[in-house]
């Protein structure tokens, strides 16, 4: 069941935190009203001992406040005077923009070096491809070599079998000896073959990782292109903090002007208050 379909109150707060700190906030409020109805004037004798206590406070909140923005103007003003120093820009620049070349550079020798090695990989394919070739060509000059001999040992064989049967088993054994050279022969040709393949498929996996690790660092290089991007951003960004800190201390300078002002005003209103005091206290005591 959701919360909209419930009945009851609706809940005024997301959690009990948050009821504790508008409780809290309630109690302050209702203990500063309590201060300043206190502290209210309720005859002109107590306004005016009210005027006498609040303008030297006045006059400290004033300062420290005056003391507080100059410290946080003059801040400020070296914040704003470092960034607005066009050498201090430039030359942070100029180290960025080295940094992103010097990466730039050494990826392009990485690269190039992995150029040279799958160049080299390359070579040494077409290398293992022609030994293979050559092992199969090798490879079917023996077999047509051994139908050859076949072909004329048994020839010769049937020449023999009408001479004597004796040098008919003689050429028969001499026959198999022969033919289990071949196939001696022939086995070490295939393993040869089967050799030349392990390496071809060796060859290609160099090839492979070395394709994916030019890959990589073309990646790298985008990374570092898209770095030298971000950093030219933020530089914008700093101008523009740039910007509203100067107007943020335009207006605590007008503030502090205005405060002054209020300052001289109030001096002005106790000047003249004290005044008709005095007046007012020999009218009284006659």
């Amino acid at each position: 069941m959701t919360e909209g379909s419930r009945g009851g109150r609706r809940r005024e707060y997301a959690s009990d935190a948050d009821r504790v700190r508008a409780w809290r906030q309630r109690q302050k409020e209702a203990a500063r009203a309590e201060r300043l109805e206190a502290a209210t004037p309720t005859d002109p004798a107590q306004a005016v001992s009210t005027l006498a206590e609040a303008v030297p406070l006045l006059r400290q909140e004033t300062q420290a406040a005056l003391a507080r923005l100059s410290e946080v103007a003059a801040s400020i003003t070296a914040a704003t005077a470092l960034l607005a120093d066009p050498a201090a820009l430039d030359a942070h620049l100029r180290r960025v923009q080295a940094d992103a070349d010097k990466v730039r550079a050494d990826a392009g020798a990485e690269i190039a070096r992995l150029r040279e090695q799958l160049d080299a990989a390359s070579d040494d394919r077409a290398d293992a491809d022609a030994a293979a070739a050559a092992a199969v060509a090798q490879a079917d000059d023996a077999a047509t070599a051994l139908a050859a001999a076949r072909r004329e040992h048994q020839s010769e064989l049937d020449r023999l079998h009408a001479d004597h049967t004796a040098a008919l088993d003689a050429w028969t054994t001499r026959f198999e000896e022969s033919e289990a050279a071949h196939r001696r022969r022939t086995a070490d040709l295939e393993a040869l073959v089967e050799e030349q393949r392990d390496q071809l498929a060796r060859l290609r996996a160099a090839a492979d990782q070395a394709t994916a690790t030019v890959g990589r660092l073309e990646a790298d290089l985008a990374a570092a292109r898209a770095e030298t991007a971000a950093e030219r951003d933020r530089t914008e960004a700093v101008r523009a903090d740039l910007a509203a800190a100067r107007a943020e201390t335009a207006a605590a300078r007008a503030q502090a002007e205005a405060a002054r002002e209020r300052a001289d005003e109030l001096r002005t209103e106790l000047r003249d208050l004290r005044t008709a005091a005095t007046r007012s206290e020999p009218t009284a005591l006659r």
